[in-house]
C-alpha cells in the first residue's frame, strides 16, 4: 500500500498531455468539479468515456458511421486517461483498459482513413498494433509511433493526423510494457529488437514502402524510438521530443511513481527495482553514435536543466544530418505547445523519407 497521488498533483503533470491529445477542455473542466479525490479520478473518467461511447452508438444506429466512430474513438482516450495510471486499483484499472480496446476496435474500421489492426509475433507472444494509410496513396513510407511509459495506441489520434495528411502511413503500437503488451512484456529500454519484428513485418506487404520507414515520439516514447533507431539500420528518419539522454532511476521522492515503475518492469521489491532502472539500456549511452539516418530533435525551453542537456548531449552524439530545434515556451514532451511541435516533426518526417534531401 502506498499512498495515492493529489488530483492536484496530476493536473498539474497531466493536464496539457489530455488537451493536446484531443481532450474537450469543456469535459476537463467539468471533471475539475468532479474529481476532488483520486480514489474518483477513473470512476469519472470512465462514466464520461461510456457516455460518449453510448453517443457514437446512437449515431451507428442512425446509419451516421462517421460521427459513431470519432465518439468511440474519443470514448477510447477516456478510458485510456482514467485507467492508465490507476494501479491503486487493479480491477478498475483492467476494466478500462478492456473498455479502451473495445471502443477504437468499433472506431478502427470507420475512421477515415480507416485503421487496420495488425498482430506480429515477437518472443512468444505478439504486439498489437494499428495501420493507417493515408487516401489515394501508393505504397506510402510508413511512421512508428512510440508511446512513453504510460502511453498506448489509442491516445496517437493527434499526431497520426499530422502525418496522414503530409503522405504518411501510420503504425501506432503497444510495445513491451504497454497496453496490450503489459501482461505478457515487462517495460525495457531496449525496443530495438521490437521493432525490428514491425519493420519484417511491414517488408510483407505491399501496400506500403518498408524500405522508407521513419520513427518518432515524444519524452520516453523519443528515447525508446532513438534506441530502436540505433539498432536497426533500416529506420531512415528519426524526429525525436525531449527524448533526454539517460532514463536510469526514478523519483523515489514518490512513492506512487515507484509503484507505477514496479508494475510497468514487473517487479514485486524495491530492491529490484534499484537494480532494474539503473541498467544500461536505458541510457543512450553508446548506441547515440549509431544512428546515421537524419534527425531531428526537438528540445522544450521549459524542459529540467538535466532533461535539457541530455537531449543536446544526443542531438551532439548522432551522426549524420540532424537538426536541433528548441521552443522556448515548450514544456517536455511539448504538449503545451503541439501546433508547434507536431507540424515541425511531421514536415521533417515527410521531407526526409518522402522528398529526402541529398549531399
Amino acid at each position: 500500500m502506498v499512498p495515492n497521488p493529489t488530483v492536484d498533483q496530476v493536473w498539474r503533470r497531466w493536464e496539457a498531455r489530455f488537451m493536446g491529445a484531443g481532450m474537450d477542455y469543456n469535459v476537463l473542466l467539468r471533471f475539475k468539479a468532479q474529481i476532488h479525490d483520486w480514489e474518483d479520478w477513473c470512476k469519472v473518467w470512465s462514466s464520461e468515456a461510456a457516455d460518449r461511447e453510448a453517443f457514437g452508438d446512437e449515431a451507428m444506429s442512425r446509419g451516421h458511421m462517421l460521427t459513431a466512430a470519432e465518439a468511440w474513438s474519443a470514448a477510447a482516450l477516456m478510458y485510456h486517461f482514467g485507467g492508465m495510471y490507476y494501479i491503486c486499483d487493479m480491477d478498475q484499472f483492467h476494466q478500462a483498459h478492456k473498455k479502451k480496446l473495445a471502443a477504437y476496435a468499433k472506431a478502427s474500421s470507420l475512421l477515415q482513413p480507416a485503421a487496420e489492426r495488425i498482430e506480429v509475433p515477437f518472443e512468444g507472444t505478439r504486439l498489437a498494433g494499428y495501420l493507417r494509410r493515408p487516401v489515394d496513396t501508393v505504397r506510402p513510407p510508413v511512421v512508428i509511433i512510440y508511446n512513453g511509459f504510460e502511453g498506448v495506441k489509442e491516445e496517437s489520434e493527434r499526431r497520426t493526423g499530422e502525418l496522414l495528411s503530409r503522405g504518411l502511413a501510420t503504425l501506432t503500437w503497444d510495445g513491451p510494457g504497454r497496453g496490450e503488451s503489459w501482461e505478457h512484456l515487462a517495460m525495457t529500454g531496449n525496443y530495438g529488437p521490437a521493432t525490428k519484428a514491425l519493420i519484417d513485418y511491414l517488408e510483407t506487404r505491399s501496400d506500403v514502402d518498408a524500405s522508407r520507414i521513419g520513427v518518432t515520439g515524444p519524452n520516453r516514447g523519443a528515447f525508446l524510438a532513438a534506441k530502436s533507431a540505433a539498432y536497426d539500420n533500416r529506420i531512415k528518419a528519426l524526429a525525436a521530443t525531449s527524448a533526454g539522454y539517460d532514463r536510469r532511476g526514478t523519483d523515489w521522492e514518490d512513492p506512487y511513481q515507484v509503484a507505477f515503475d514496479l508494475h510497468i518492469f514487473h517487479l514485486d521489491r524495491i530492491e529490484d527495482l534499484r537494480e532494474r532502472v539503473n541498467q544500461l539500456d536505458l541510457s543512450m549511452e553508446g548506441d547515440a553514435e549509431k544512428i546515421t539516418c537524419p534527425v531531428l530533435v526537438i528540445a522544450g525551453g521549459r524542459d529540467e536543466k538535466s532533461h535539457f542537456s541530455g537531449s543536446q548531449r544526443f542531438f551532439d552524439e548522432v551522426r549524420g544530418r540532424k537538426e536541433w530545434v528548441v521552443f522556448p515556451d515548450g514544456e517536455r514532451n511539448g504538449n503545451n505547445v503541439p501546433f508547434k511541435v507536431r507540424p515541425r516533426t511531421a514536415d521533417f518526417l515527410a521531407d526526409s523519407l518522402i522528398n529526402p534531401k541529398t549531399g
